[in-house]
């Protein structure tokens, strides 16, 4: 269902850093639940911060794998180096904000997932739903294999507001 995919990345305060200043500067907290910022987009041409975001319109892995260029004004900075640091090709990279008190609905996706948490807390826990599973991932460096093809869902039962980085692997 999950396992630790990478050990801790060397650069991780500064990846930090640079999601905490995307989130502030193209967020959504106040009308959202959840709001996304791409990481990637489909078209390197200009920096376009809601690429692929949100639920999937095409419903299929070839739509998310179309994510798969880097926002032009991040080469070169932390995410970038992150992600080159992976050595393995991500789609459709999203900085995931939650805020506090809330839970997705369960649901599956059309590929597994990569997480990098940026910012949480142990009332922060993702959960499956059959079979049924519940774990933590802290912020510290580590990245996250899991497999979300499984029923699933996320809840931030804290008064917090919590960051991931999340990307799409093909298996």
């Amino acid at each position: 269902m999950y396992k630790e995919f990478k050990l801790y990345y060397p650069d991780f305060d500064a990846v930090v850093e640079q999601c905490k200043q995307l989130a502030e500067q193209y967020g959504n907290w106040e009308f959202n639940y959840d709001s996304q910022i791409a990481i990637q987009t489909d078209d390197d041409s200009q920096d376009n911060w809601l690429a692929g975001t949100g639920k999937s319109t095409a419903k299929t892995p070839e739509w998310e794998h179309s994510f798969n260029k880097l926002q032009p004004s991040l080469k070169g900075t932390a995410i970038d180096k992150y992600l080159q640091w992976l050595d393995v090709p991500v789609y459709r990279a999203r900085i995931m904000m939650a805020k506090e008190k809330g839970c997705y609905s369960i649901h599956r996706d059309y590929s597994p997932r990569l997480h990098l948490p940026l910012v949480t807390n142990k009332q922060c826990n993702f959960l499956f739903a059959d079979p049924l599973a519940m774990f933590h991932m802290p912020a510290d460096g580590r990245t996250t294999w899991v497999d979300t093809r499984l029923p699933h869902t996320f809840m931030n039962g804290s008064t917090e507001k919590r960051l991931h980085l999340v990307m799409i692997v093909k298996e």
